[in-house]
């Protein structure tokens, strides 16, 4: 939780964590910094999981765009080769 804490900009030891946890009194700012770190934390987990759905879908999209480009490229393969079979079919008189 300390790394974390760190990461939104909050600096506190992780034995001063176990110990506010343990019910140890506390500084006035040190329980609004712990508030703080915790809604930040929380909402840069949000924007990660978000992020990384927004890329998801945007994988799926493509997967299926060019799923579709493989199969009408097959279509348009398909058909000229029944259009030359058949072309190559016809007698010459």
């Amino acid at each position: 939780m300390s790394r974390s804490f760190a990461g939104v900009g909050i600096a506190i030891l992780p034995a001063r964590l176990q110990q506010i946890a343990a019910g140890v009194a506390f500084a006035n700012g040190e329980l609004t910094d712990v508030t703080f770190a915790m809604i930040a934390t929380e909402f840069r987990r949000k924007e990660r999981h978000a992020k990384f759905e927004r890329i998801r879908r945007r994988c799926i999209w493509w997967l299926l765009v060019a799923g579709l480009i493989l199969a009408a490229l097959n279509v348009l393969i398909t058909i000229l080769y029944i259009v030359f079979s058949l072309t190559n079919q016809l007698s010459a008189y």
